[in-house]
């Protein structure tokens, strides 16, 4: 199988262009600017949160119109974007407001699941 591009030479940059501006505008809806990310407390959870649903939502797209052109420079620019994206923001909400010194995140911020059955005992009748 032969994985040709659909597009003319011209036609395919112009469309990797295109894929990494919705790659920004995706990520600028879902977290606003990266100042603002920089002006919020350090490892804010909801700014994690959007940081996560623009990344998918970015991959997704990027993927879909890989696959849709088949042209690889799609999906290099558009993969390239979604890394420069995650770079600004992850430092960016990491990053203390007042001193601008990067934050690791508190053990707070990470919560075990609850009333999870572990996999080797998946599936096993309940004795009750």
């Amino acid at each position: 199988m032969q994985f040709k591009s659909v597009l003319k030479p011209e036609g395919s940059v112009v469309a990797g262009v295109a894929v990494a501006g919705s790659v920004f505008a995706l990520y600028n809806m879902d977290l606003g600017p990266v100042a603002g990310a920089h002006a919020s407390d350090a490892n804010h959870p909801a700014l994690e949160s959007s940081r996560k649903k623009a990344g998918y939502t970015a991959f997704i797209l990027v993927s879909a119109l890989t696959l849709i052109t088949k042209d690889s420079n799609v999906g290099i620019l558009g993969f390239a974007s979604i890394i420069a994206m995650e770079i600004h923001y992850r430092s960016a909400i990491m990053a203390a407001p007042a001193t601008g010194a990067i934050v690791p995140p508190t053990e707070d911020s990470y919560a075990p699941a609850q009333n999870v059955v572990p996999i080797t005992s998946q599936g096993e009748a309940v004795g009750y």
